[in-house]
């Protein structure tokens, strides 16, 4: 790893030590810089403010997602199997960040913050958690357009499972894993009945692309 990437890669995790501590709002930049030993000018060169470093968290979840999805989908043999395990990914990835993600819930459903999950600064981890559901979705006999609704409807799933999670106060968040899984349980066998909604699937994705939900 070169000297630039671990000063970055030390900020961010002494930012994140911070975050799941004190809290986003009680840290400053300047206790980032001191926690993770380096000049505030440092941590302002690689993150420009404290949401700079809510983004790059971001990435890295959705890239400790997108691992544990896959590793689970070669693993499983059926739709229902790929779906739990991308869902249940998601949940595993942010299993530490129950606090942080709910001090993030306003900026993270305000249009106005570049946080927002619709923003266009989140543009690629949103665009890479729907792909997950495509490849969940992909070894199905379903034509394309409605693949790709399904795939975004299975997102927006994922997002309300999140908030959820974030509200969950049961031991290790059980009620979310049971509720990940009764979903999953009442869905997956209305797959093979869609392919008779391939022409309003193709309608909602003309809407959706009109949006800017889809490319």
């Amino acid at each position: 790893m070169k000297k630039s990437d671990a000063t970055r890669e030390a900020i961010l995790e002494a930012a994140l030590r911070l975050f799941r501590k004190r809290g986003f709002e009680k840290t400053t930049m300047r206790d980032v810089a001191k926690s993770a030993d380096v000049a505030a000018g440092a941590a302002y060169y690689y993150f420009p403010s404290k949401d700079a470093i809510v983004l790059a968290y971001y990435a890295r979840t959705q890239d400790a997602h997108a691992e544990l999805a896959r590793a689970g989908m070669k693993r499983a043999r059926t739709l229902d199997g790929r779906l739990r395990a991308v869902l249940h990914a998601k949940i595993d990835s942010m299993a530490r960040d129950r606090k942080l993600l709910s001090a993030l819930f306003r900026s993270i459903g305000d249009p106005a913050s570049e946080l927002s999950i619709f923003s266009a600064k989140t543009r690629r981890v949103r665009d890479e958690s729907i792909a997950l559901f495509d490849e969940a979705l992909a070894p199905e006999e379903l034509p394309p357009d409605l693949k790709r609704v399904l795939a975004l409807s299975f997102w927006s799933l994922s997002m309300g499972l999140v908030l959820f999670f974030i509200h969950d106060t049961s031991p290790k968040q059980r009620k979310t894993r049971l509720l990940v899984d009764r979903a999953v349980d009442l869905l997956a066998p209305m797959m093979p009945m869609a392919a008779m909604m391939a022409p309003m699937g193709t309608s909602v994705l003309e809407v959706l692309r009109e949006v800017g939900l889809t490319p």
